[in-house]
């Protein structure tokens, strides 16, 4: 299995936690793979039973950071923040310069990475003109933003509305460009699945 990406869409400050999804169900990744909401549970529970909570390195160069795990579920029906049968985690980070590096969205996701059998299939998923949501919170605000693909699922960037006196353009993936010294995570990977 390829090394993916996955958002970071929750923090505690004062503690110095993140939390986000690891693997979603049913959403194709960056490389192609997918897994069902069952393979996940089953993924998330062997990592727990083989005791891995302090394997957190930096952009996969497989040196622990001092990072930890501090917290793992599969996301439930209904929830708020994260993609129903998801696993998540919540990551304790002790480093300051790592801390920062978050918090300036310099390191905005997690990436799993490890082995596993390839089974090849073909998944047709249509993708939307236009796809809208809600960034993360941050400096007391949000923003509606909306992204745009083209007519082979490419895409195309974006834009948020006006807050606070400012707005954001999306060039790229899950992080709006910096405006008023700030910018925002989201992600329209949600908007997939609610339009399939």
């Amino acid at each position: 299995m390829s090394p993916i990406e996955i958002a970071i869409k929750k923090q505690d400050a004062e503690q110095q936690i993140v939390f986000g999804e690891v693997f979603a169900p049913n959403v194709t990744d960056a490389q192609g793979d997918r897994m069902s909401a069952e393979e996940i549970a089953k993924a998330a529970y062997l990592f727990m039973e083989k005791g891995r909570l302090a394997k957190i390195d930096t952009n996969h160069d497989l040196h622990p950071n001092g990072s930890y795990i501090v917290e793992t579920f599969i996301a439930r029906e209904g929830d708020p923040t994260f993609i129903p049968g998801a696993w998540v985690i919540g990551v304790k980070v002790p480093d300051p310069a790592l801390w920062i590096a978050i918090k300036k969205g310099e390191l905005n996701g997690f990436s799993l990475d490890g082995a596993g059998f390839r089974e090849e299939v073909t998944v047709e998923v249509e993708i939307p003109e236009e796809l809208s949501g809600l960034t993360d919170r941050i400096e007391n605000h949000a923003h509606q933003f909306t992204v745009r693909f083209d007519s082979d699922g490419n895409f195309l960037g974006g834009e948020t509305d006006t807050v606070q006196g400012h707005r954001h353009t999306i060039t790229r993936g899950t992080l709006t460009d910096e405006s008023a010294d700030h910018s925002h995570r989201f992600s329209y990977v949600e908007g997939f699945l609610h339009a399939s």
